[in-house]
């Protein structure tokens, strides 16, 4: 468990990720198994998310500027690098082109609440108000996108 317990040493973008961490959204999403924070390691967070088919995917978040928009994909933790192309979730029509590993190398993923993403983008603000980003929610709103997305019906998973 992380907590800031006043900490002057925390910087204040990590101290507000740190409270997010503590608040409804987030707890509830671990306590209902949606996702589980895994670790820190500022500017860093790894959070796993949960699919439909109780598959696991690490995502990494690059978090400096929080609450301001994160940024990232699938993590492979076991050798500590992104995640190949070839183990990414897939999705159908709905949501297949956010889960593009083409975009931004894999390293980003291609939804209205990441910083990378956004950029370029800002049609979406309009039409995909839900997925957006609002830093009162923060780091809950992106891990919620990404759960969506697989645990939707047309989720597909990933090649063994």
């Amino acid at each position: 468990s992380y907590t800031v317990n006043g900490d002057a040493g925390v910087p204040a973008d990590h101290a507000k990720l740190l409270e997010h961490l503590e608040q409804g959204a987030f707890v509830m999403g671990e306590m209902n198994g949606r996702w589980s924070l895994g670790d820190i390691c500022w500017t860093f967070v790894f959070v796993d998310v949960r699919a439909r088919d109780k598959r696991e995917f690490t995502l990494r978040l690059q978090c400096d500027g929080y609450p301001d928009l994160p940024t990232g994909a699938f993590w492979d933790p076991v050798h500590n690098a992104w995640l190949p192309a070839h183990l990414w979730p897939r999705s159908g029509e709905r949501f297949g082109a956010a889960l593009r590993t083409d975009w931004q190398g894999g390293t980003a993923l291609y939804i209205p609440c990441d910083r990378k993403s956004i950029a370029g983008h800002e049609q979406w603000l309009l039409l995909h108000p839900a997925w957006t980003w609002d830093p009162s929610i923060g780091i809950s709103r992106y891990l919620e996108v990404v759960w969506t997305m697989l645990n939707g019906q047309d989720y597909v998973a990933a090649a063994a």
